[in-house]
């Protein structure tokens, strides 16, 4: 059997915490909302295609003495792309028998055998779904940032995960990163070099001289498309270690100013009139978990990283977005096991070249 509740680190005697609610959960980062970063569309399917329209070249031709109508000739090229949604699940299988009976946050409230099992509608179901819900959150932006078919453990020249078998929690799909690094290669992406990323050690890589958090995002501005800086959607995605270097900014200029937060819970500021949002519980908390550049020195994988684009340029598809809130619990009587599980399909794409540019 399996138990979703691990207590062999507390020490079980009488005087114990007594309710689920007293207990003190591992801080979580706010990880706002999907529909803030992204534009989220539902339907989905396997290669349904998506349709580019590229705009008409130059049209206009001086007219003459004549019937004749001009014309330049001008089209629209057509181009496109494919959903390729992947379904991802996982179900928590618990057996409350196998919990020590002095865990008294639960013990302490049956009043019939069969709460020796089946947990029902109680404080510590409550809590359980509380907790799968958060690591669906969690596996969600995984997938759309990170996800990666052929990740690979990392070698002693290569980038890659630390352990090579979590490769099972991110080999679901190409995430944005993933197309973002193909489309760098392909010279269809425009990116700004931030060099101390090239530093040895991670620590070298996150000290960040004074103000340069002001000078990627001019470098990374000078090499927008016109079209992307007349885009009011517009917004600048940081990782954390360049977004606290431009609020100390502010703060050396005497701009003294709150963190914005949006609607959704993400940490913000304002440059040039653009939004700039703290990526580092959806960035950093993985890649600093899960990646290094090699294994010789352990160095950060690319920690120090920024995206200029819109919601509506890096869009997330699924079948049903309501899959991404929705638990089935059910207990299973024969095997005495309380059941928790989830379920979605999702993919997530980056859609016109020209409509992003990126530092790394």
């Amino acid at each position: 059997m399996a138990s979703g509740i691990n207590e062999a680190a507390l020490t079980l005697a009488a005087l114990e915490v007594m309710n689920t609610p007293e207990f003190i959960l591992e801080k979580v980062f706010q990880k706002g909302n999907l529909a803030d970063l992204h534009n989220v569309q539902t339907g989905i399917t396997m290669k349904q295609q998506i349709i580019l329209a590229g705009q008409f070249g130059k049209t206009g031709l001086l007219g003459d003495a004549t019937c004749t109508r001009k014309t330049s000739g001008a089209s629209s090229v057509l181009t496109q792309k494919y959903w390729e949604p992947a379904g991802i699940e996982d179900t928590l299988v618990h057996c409350q028998a196998e919990v020590d009976s002095l865990f008294k946050a639960y013990y302490t409230k049956i009043t019939q055998y069969i709460q020796r099992y089946e947990l029902g509608s109680s404080e510590l179901a409550t809590f359980m779904a509380m907790l799968v819900e958060e690591s669906m959150k969690k596996t969600i932006s995984r997938a759309v940032w990170f996800g990666d078919k052929t990740v690979a453990a990392a070698q002693a020249a290569l980038a890659g995960l630390i352990v090579g078998g979590n490769s099972v929690y991110y080999d679901y799909i190409n995430g944005l990163w993933s197309q973002i690094f193909a489309a760098v290669t392909a010279l269809t992406v425009k990116k700004y070099a931030i060099t101390e990323n090239t530093q040895v050690t991670l620590p070298l890589q996150l000290t960040l001289a004074a103000d340069r958090a002001l000078a990627i995002f001019e470098g990374v501005w000078a090499l927008a498309d016109p079209r992307l800086k007349a885009d009011p959607s517009k917004k600048l995605m940081v990782s954390g270690a360049i977004f606290e270097n431009y609020r100390q900014s502010l703060m050396t200029k005497g701009i003294y100013t709150d963190l914005a937060y949006t609607t959704n819970g993400f940490p913000s500021l304002k440059w040039n009139g653009i939004e700039v949002v703290n990526m580092e519980s959806i960035w950093d908390l993985d890649l600093f978990a899960d990646f290094v550049d090699n294994t010789v020195n352990n160095a950060g994988y690319l920690p120090n990283r920024v995206i200029l684009t819109t919601p509506e340029n890096i869009p997330v598809g699924t079948l049903n977005q309501s899959d991404f809130a929705d638990l089935e619990i059910w207990y299973e009587k024969k095997e005495r096991t309380n059941n928790i599980s989830y379920g979605f399909s999702i993919d997530a794409k980056l859609l016109e070249e020209y409509m992003i540019v990126v530092g790394f």
